[in-house]
């Protein structure tokens, strides 16, 4: 059985359907899905949602791009809505400096905060990091916090040791299925164990599916490259990054 450890299911694209989605992800082997929240709206859908299905864990957080209009509180409502026995984790977190969303000072101060937070909570946290890999690393090192996942890894080798060495964790969407050999070395050279599988979904659909709406059903085509890319056995992905997760995460 399979667990994907990052997902939007709050998408009105997925969640007009969600009972087909979770049926299809059933049927596809998948035993667990992590629903991520990327503001206090949308993380309080992720509580929700692991409510009302016994598959859906979820995790609160302000991601990146959400964060210049938060109001003082905005730490306690978000430590408010961790101690939902479901929430296992503190994310989605981090920095983005792709887009000029918001000042990088702001995304700084605000990813410090919950990055504390989750430390305090004894929680994992899921990073969001997009060109930004040196200041998300000086402020995890900041903290001593490492035990975080960079979700929807896509930097070089040198950074994946470098992050791994700390004991920090890496997970991979399905755009490892595009063709892109410089996250396939990295995928060759890292240990198994620090790896585990998502689907971003509604985004990032992999081969076959590409150009589709992304769903958790899809997270085998991720494990299958990966054991592709490895030379090892689709069962030896599919127990280890379980595993993994299952630890990461305390489910």
């Amino acid at each position: 059985m399979y667990i994907d450890t990052h997902t939007h299911l709050y998408y009105k694209e997925i969640i007009s359907q969600l009972d087909v989605i979770l049926n299809r992800a059933k049927i596809n082997h998948i035993s667990k899905i992590i629903c991520v929240g990327t503001n206090l709206e949308t993380s309080k859908k992720c509580v929700d949602l692991s409510e009302k299905y016994d598959l859906i864990f979820g995790s609160v957080g302000i991601h990146p791009q959400d964060c210049s209009s938060l109001d003082e509180d905005y730490i306690n409502k978000i430590e408010y809505l961790s101690k939902h026995k479901k929430i296992v984790a503190i994310g989605e977190i981090g920095l983005d400096y792709y887009r000029d969303y918001n000042p990088k000072k702001n995304q700084r101060d605000v990813f410090l905060k919950q990055l504390q937070l989750a430390q305090k909570l004894k929680l994992p946290s899921i990073i969001h990091c997009r060109d930004s890999q040196l200041d998300v690393f000086d402020i995890i090192n900041e903290v001593k916090n490492y035990n975080v996942v960079f979700h929807c890894y896509s930097y070089d080798l040198e950074f994946a040791k470098k992050i791994i060495s700390k004991g920090c964790l890496i997970s991979f969407t399905g755009n490892i299925t595009f063709g892109n050999k410089y996250i396939e070395s990295v995928i060759n050279e890292i240990e198994l164990s620090k790896i585990m599988l998502e689907t971003d979904c509604p985004f990032l659909s992999p081969v076959p599916n590409r150009g589709k709406l992304n769903e958790p059903s899809n997270i085998p085509h991720i494990a299958k490259k990966i054991a592709e890319i490895k030379k090892i056995s689709l069962k030896e992905v599919c127990i280890t990054t379980t595993k993994n997760a299952e630890t990461f995460f305390k489910i």
